[in-house]
Formats: structure tokens, C-alpha cells, sequence
């Protein structure tokens, strides 16, 4: 049985991005490519949103009770 899957190496260790089904304990023998060029966008677009998503943390202790009068202006501008 042969598997393509691709990972993340972090902290030493290579992590599957998607879930796999593999016996545990079990011994595999991995070879390393680097992705193809259509694929470093996906970490490009991954990063951005990473990004973007960590702006948003502690927005609800901001003390602002305006989020549903000014939901555009706090969505679509960098104006806040």
C-alpha cells in the first residue's frame, strides 16, 4: 500500500494536514518532496489568513458595543 500525504515538519515531527487511517504503532518509510509551485500558495493563503484570524482575538473586550451598527466598517475598513 502506497500513500501520498502531505505534512507540516514542526517541533522535530511531521504532521499530517489531513487525518489519515494508518495502523497505529505501525513503521513507514517516508520520502520527502517539496511541494510543487501551485501548492506554496496554499501555505501563502494559509498564512495570510493565520493572520488575519489572530486580529480578531480579544475583539470582544475591546469595550465597543457598536459591532452590529458599524458591522461593515469594522469588516470591509482598516479605519477602527
Amino acid at each position: 500500500m502506497t500513500k501520498t500525504v502531505n505534512a507540516i515538519y514542526e517541533d522535530g515531527v511531521f504532521k499530517p494536514v489531513k487525518k489519515v487511517q494508518l495502523p497505529e504503532h505501525e513503521r513507514f518509510r517516508l520520502t520527502i518532496s517539496p511541494l510543487e509551485e501551485g501548492e506554496s500558495e496554499i501555505k501563502k493563503t494559509v498564512t495570510m489568513q493565520k493572520r488575519a484570524l489572530k486580529k480578531l482575538i480579544g475583539i470582544g473586550s475591546s469595550g465597543s458595543s457598536d459591532g452590529s451598527v458599524n458591522h461593515d466598517k469594522y469588516l470591509y475598513t482598516k479605519d477602527w
